[in-house]
């Protein structure tokens, strides 16, 4: 009697904890060991996914967006096949955050909105001050502002950071605001002797049109003082609006700065912000609560209320895992931290050896759920605020 030839292992009905079997059975059987109850299980260990990523990101709506190296942005469906959404997308790695259904991502040297239908710069560059110099025309006695601001192919204006002005008496004028690569420029003037600025019109490719009238106006400016996002920095979404942290080592501080409602490209970098001491090492919004980690405390920030510290020691960059949409585990000093309300399950337990480089991220297996941080480098000791001792004061007795 003959008995077929078995010359590969295939798995047995697509499960990875088949039907034991017998070793005499197990021919090849890649990246699977047999256990002791004589399961074919995986074995444990690295498994190569992904080849040439320089970054990822997963969205809470469960997009995949993975950057590669060459610059060009994927996108990983359910099915887990990758549809390229962008090339060009450099400067990774990023820092991410989505707010309704637009994803942003932030590094030290580019900045990226990417939307349903396209993917675009998030800010849009603020204009300067345009050039104005007399020319022929009957303009009304009086004196005329005039401001310039980018519009994006999209439709989306960009901000102006400063306003020229000049007295004319029946002469004309002609403005020029230097042309900028892939946007058009509006034009915005007063009215003789006005405060508010008016939509005038588009100018030209050259960037310079001469007016011997004022023309008809239209829509108000409203984006005065309006600038892109700072570079460099880490993000979340609080609400309708993104908050972006800027370190300043040179004054141990971080400034938040806070986007425009509705208006993410818009940021008062001159009015609406906020200082906290140390480096900010985590953003995160939960509702509309924003939690500010920094290397030295923890804060919250809700809308209509002051800033409150909830813990005086710091958390660990890159640590941030979502437990559904309303809860939040990140790593700190003092280990594992779950918010809200501010839990430390691991306190009375573990006394962590933080490191430099860290990140972490919840795993799901077997019905159960895990927060997992991984760690290399050298230890990361606690950063304490200086020791300030008391003045001494002397007094001299009354004799």
């Amino acid at each position: 009697m003959k008995f077929p030839t078995v010359a590969g292992f295939k798995g047995i009905n697509n499960r990875l904890d088949p039907t034991q079997m017998g070793l005499q059975w197990q021919l090849q059987a890649d990246n699977s060991l047999c256990d002791d109850a004589g399961f074919l299980v995986r074995r444990p260990g690295a498994t190569a996914v992904l080849a040439n990523s320089a970054d990822l990101y997963g969205t809470p709506e469960g997009r995949l967006w993975i950057v590669t190296t060459d610059g060009r942005l994927q996108e990983v469906g359910a099915d887990g096949v990758a549809h390229e959404r962008a090339s060009g997308f450099y400067g990774a790695p990023f820092a991410w955050t989505t707010l309704g259904y637009a994803t942003f991502a932030l590094s030290e040297t580019a900045a990226w909105a990417i939307y349903p239908d396209r993917v675009t710069a998030w800010g849009i560059p603020a204009l300067s001050a345009p050039t104005i110099r007399l020319a022929a025309g009957s303009f009304a006695p009086g004196t005329y502002l005039a401001a310039c601001s980018l519009v994006a192919p999209d439709g989306r204006l960009g901000g102006c950071s400063g306003v020229a002005s000049m007295a004319l008496n029946g002469q004309g004028v002609t403005i020029t605001s230097a042309p900028v690569a892939g946007y058009t420029t509006r034009l915005y003037l007063s009215e003789p002797d006005g405060a508010t600025l008016y939509s005038a019109g588009l100018l030209p490719p050259s960037g310079s049109v001469t007016l011997a009238a004022l023309p008809t106006l239209g829509a108000r400016l409203t984006t005065q003082n309006r600038y892109p996002p700072p570079l460099g920095g880490r993000i979340a979404a609080q609400g309708n609006r993104i908050c972006v942290a800027i370190w300043e080592p040179e004054h141990d501080r971080s400034v938040l700065y806070w986007s425009q409602p509705d208006a993410p490209h818009w940021f008062a970098l001159d009015t609406d912000y906020q200082l906290v001491a140390g480096q900010v090492m985590l953003l995160a919004s939960v509702g509309l609560t924003l939690l500010i980690g920094t290397d030295r405390a923890i804060y919250i920030d809700s809308p209509g209320a002051p800033r409150q510290t909830i813990a005086a020691f710091g958390a660990l960059p890159d640590t941030l895992a979502r437990i559904g949409p309303d809860k939040i585990a990140f790593w700190s000093e003092r280990g594992l931290c779950v918010f809200p309300p501010l839990e430390l399950p691991t306190d009375a337990a573990l006394v962590p050896d933080n490191r430099r480089v860290t990140t972490g991220a919840m795993l799901d297996h077997a019905g159960s759920s895990y927060y997992v941080t991984v760690q290399r480098g050298p230890s990361q000791p606690r950063n304490r605020p200086p020791y300030l001792p008391l003045p001494i004061t002397v007094q001299e007795a009354n004799a």
